[in-house]
């Protein structure tokens, strides 16, 4: 099961590299068609923002199975590991219930824009569902790996196994050496 994931955490990050590089090249022709052709690409502003989301929402599993967030750890690197972890897994827990809330919302507003075939006015009339199952599905990936970090971080604090993350200043000077 955990292969699994890691492996659709990887193809994900692929699309989303993918959809990053179309994303550029998309706005390279379109400024040169605008101003050397005085033609741009029909839609490319809605084309930009539907790939903004494959880019944000996909790799969200990825960053969190590799503990990438953002943490504040002011507070906290003072703490012994044990303490640290604790309230790590509290937070894993937070997340849990609120992407999963978000999850379950993002699911909803992909299915309106499935059964209706909502549709972006313009030239071309893109369809709205793509992304709205592209934030579904990258949310649901994310909650899915932070049920899996819950569980992990639980069993490790019963059995005292556990490591708290680095803090970015600590992976710099490790970096370093």
């Amino acid at each position: 099961m955990l292969k699994f994931l890691n492996f659709l955490d990887r193809l994900m990050v692929l699309v989303s590299v993918l959809a990053l590089i179309t994303l550029v090249l998309l706005i390279c022709v379109s400024v040169t068609g605008r101003y050397v052709f005085n033609q741009p690409i029909p839609d490319d502003l809605v084309f930009s923002e539907f790939l903004m989301v494959f880019i944000v929402f996909l790799p969200l599993a990825s960053v969190q199975a590799a503990r990438e967030h953002v943490f504040v750890t002011i507070f906290t690197e003072w703490m012994p590991n044990r303490h640290r972890v604790m309230l790590e897994t509290f937070g894993v827990y937070i997340g849990v219930v609120a992407f999963t809330i978000i999850s379950i919302a993002a699911y909803t507003d992909f299915q309106y824009a499935w059964n209706y075939q909502s549709f972006v006015d313009g030239p071309w009339e893109l369809l709205e569902w793509p992304p709205s199952f592209a934030v579904f599905f990258g949310l649901a990936l994310f909650t899915v790996r932070l049920w899996v970090d819950a569980v992990q971080s639980t069993i490790a604090v019963i059995n005292d196994t556990g490591t708290a993350t680095m803090s970015e200043e600590d992976r710099v000077l490790e970096a370093e050496l």
